[in-house]
């Protein structure tokens, strides 16, 4: 019955490192929810940028009152769908009319006074078709842009009906032409007060330069004003830009190279230099790394030319550079020639956005910075879609206000956990005793008389 006593001391042991707690964590900021919809959205700050010690974000956590986590994940950005229309250049291009079909046939008689025949001729030619209307040629330009419907606007004279079908047509050459699209109607239509109007013409994309629009069932082309491509396209709406001024050091040994390092993993994506003198012209190189310490190497972030030319009013300087979204705290510029004081360096960047599904009881606090706890992924994005199905569009949560940040559990939480270790050695332990009392009790039991 001994042994038994170490069972409780062997599932404390190896479920010690179980869930994570708020003492994890380095810093905590108490968490305004306004209203009770369950899902509110929260907007980083500098502030908790500062405090975090991963570059991925994955020791941000939510607690309730009770100092459970709650399901709280990175937001992906809303999409907003719209379309862009620009004008077109376009012009007329007649077409050779077909010979065929038919033979026509002509008889001339002749007689005299006294209505004798006299003459008699049998012409016969092969028939001549109506010319057919011109076709309508799309020039999109030498850098053709991905095109998937047309939209034509009649002129102010057009009075009639319009009833057509429409073939179109692409090439790149003006010589082989391939059909994207056959029966296309055209309709501009007004009876009794009631117009019917579609003079949008949908089709597969194309990227090619030429376009060719041709009436499929004879018929001719009403005046046209203009003809427009449609683009739709997707834009992700996010919150608005920030800007971070860094100056910088100069990094000993090597002239011209200055050294810059950023608060947090500010996700930025957009850059620029600051020459500290007027009149100033550089070529830089920038590179970046992270603040880990797994890989001190500077990785290539781009090239350019930073100048300030002029001064007050009449200056004149290079725009900012844009560039895919990078979280390396580290910076440094090379600059050739050597500039004798670092520039300013101008960060853009725009805050991450995380989902909070709230679960009592309420008040709720953030906690960052931590080199052991790390967040699970919660699937919140189905629920987001869920609580979202019923509202109207556009809605979204409300957003979580983020109070006045204070220590936690401090540089404890940022120490490299030990305990997985000593656990480990404590298990072993713990068996090796279990082990010995087991052996113990054996002997005991053959000693025994009639053992």
């Amino acid at each position: 019955m001994r042994s038994l006593v170490f069972l409780p001391l062997l599932a404390a042991l190896a479920g010690s490192a179980g869930a994570q707690t708020p003492d994890d964590f380095a810093w905590a900021w108490p968490l305004q929810t306004p209203g009770d919809d369950g899902v509110h959205v929260v907007e980083l700050d500098d502030a908790v940028y500062a405090r975090l010690a991963r570059d991925d974000l994955r020791d941000l956590v939510v607690f309730n009152a009770d100092g459970q986590a709650v399901p709280f994940a990175p937001l992906a950005a809303a999409t907003r769908r719209g379309s862009q229309r620009a004008a077109l250049r376009w012009m007329r291009v007649p077409v050779a009319p077909a010979r065929g079909g038919e033979e026509q046939f002509s008889l001339r008689l002749q007689r005299d006074a006294d209505g004798t025949l006299r003459d008699l001729q049998l012409d016969s030619r092969a028939a001549v078709a109506d010319a057919p209307a011109p076709d309508l040629l799309v020039d999109l330009g030498d850098e053709p842009p991905s095109v998937s419907a047309l939209q034509l606007s009649l002129g102010d004279d057009v009075d009639g009906p319009v009833n057509l079908r429409v073939t179109v047509l692409e090439s790149d050459d003006l010589a082989g032409w391939r059909t994207l699209a056959s029966g296309l109607a055209l309709v501009s239509l007004q009876d009794g007060g009631l117009a019917i109007e579609r003079l949008r013409l949908d089709f597969a994309p194309s990227r090619q330069r030429y376009l060719r629009l041709a009436l499929a069932n004879g018929g001719d082309w009403p005046a046209l004003a203009r003809i427009e491509s449609e683009r739709e396209h997707v834009e992700h709406v996010r919150s608005g830009r920030r800007e971070l001024l860094i100056e910088g050091e100069a990094v000993a040994g090597e002239a011209g190279t200055f050294r810059y390092r950023l608060p947090g993993p500010l996700p930025v994506e957009a850059w620029d230099l600051l020459p500290a003198a007027t009149n100033t012209v550089a070529a830089v190189h920038l590179e970046t790394r992270a603040d880990d310490g797994s890989d001190t190497r500077w990785r290539h972030l781009a090239d350019g030319t930073v100048f300030r030319i002029g001064s007050g009013d009449d200056e004149v300087r290079q725009l900012p550079g844009e560039i895919a979204v990078r979280r390396d705290r580290h910076w440094q510029v090379r600059t050739t020639p050597a500039l004798a004081q670092p520039p300013t360096l101008r960060l853009s960047w725009r805050p991450d956005r995380f989902v909070l599904l709230a679960q009592p009881p309420a008040p709720y606090a953030l906690h960052a910075g931590s080199v052991r706890a790390v967040r699970p992924d919660y699937p919140v994005q189905a629920a987001l879609g869920a609580a979202t199905a019923n509202r109207p569009a556009g809605w979204e949560p409300p957003l979580a206000a983020i109070g006045e940040g204070h220590e936690a559990a401090g540089d404890l939480a940022l120490q490299p956990d030990r305990g997985p270790e000593y656990r480990r050695w404590a298990l072993w332990a713990v068996l090796a005793a279990a082990g010995l009392l087991v052996l113990g009790m054996a002997l005991r039991v053959l000693r025994q008389p009639g053992g």
